[in-house]
């Protein structure tokens, strides 16, 4: 991917993306968490798939249901084998086959949000030939990175709205309170956010970044290191 892949990669990786700390909705279940899964297979598919299963699992335990999780970062699948020679595994021009046997590690991360308060939706932050930040499902081609808040889904006092748009004649995204999308494409509206940090509620800053010429959106005041370009509104946490 781009530069910002490899400026965010290690950190999305570590599932450490500079989030602020959630304030747990119960004593039972969080409002945000992330959960690790792990499993072997005789394939690199069913391992990914056993080890995304085995993450699932442990949120269903800690009171999500499935709805409210979503994968988190690339679900990886690595070879356990001992016998096979490092030269084996160097080998472009004669690629070995796994020898009969051999098993493969999957480990899987999901992250998982409660709703704050009827009316709101989650705005997710994905990565993939760009970063982008929606509401909607997980876009193909892309992954999550990790929750930026939550936005209410229709006007409140103090509140503004806040679009989707995506410079012209490329694929990257960006976040605008502009309903003109700045002169760009408009692809929608996102829902609304605080223009403040509202009073006796946990809540985060939006902040709208660039690296190169990529946008990204970011809980971290000072974009990750990366060029700020203004805060979009404070996000409920």
């Amino acid at each position: 991917m781009r530069t910002l892949s490899r400026v965010l990669g290690t950190v999305a990786a570590a599932g450490t993306m500079l989030l602020a700390a959630t304030i747990p909705a119960s004593a039972a279940t969080p409002a945000q968490a992330d959960y690790y899964g792990e499993a072997v297979a005789s394939t690199a598919a069913g391992a990914k798939q056993a080890a995304l299963s085995d993450a699932y699992a442990l949120a269903a335990a800690a009171g999500f249901n499935s709805s409210q999780c979503l994968p988190l970062g690339v679900t990886q699948a690595s070879l356990d084998n001992p016998y096979l020679s490092p030269r084996a595994a160097r080998s472009a021009a004669a690629p070995q086959l796994p020898p009969p046997g051999s098993t493969w590690d999957g480990t899987a991360q999901v992250q998982c949000t409660t709703q704050p308060a009827p009316g709101t939706v989650n705005l997710n932050r994905y990565n993939g030939p760009e970063h982008m930040s929606t509401i909607g499902p997980i876009p193909a081609g892309y992954y999550l990175e990790g929750s930026l808040g939550w936005l209410y889904s229709s006007p409140q006092p103090g509140t503004i709205p806040l679009y989707m748009c995506k410079v012209l004649g490329t694929v990257d995204t960006f976040t605008s309170q502009a309903s003109n999308c700045e002169g760009q494409q408009y692809l929608g509206q996102l829902g609304y956010i605080n223009t403040a940090p509202p009073a006796g509620v946990a809540s985060r800053v939006v902040r709208r970044c660039r690296v190169g010429s990529e946008h990204f959106d970011s809980n971290d005041i000072n974009c990750e290191g990366q060029i700020a370009e203004g805060i979009l509104g404070y996000s409920l946490d």
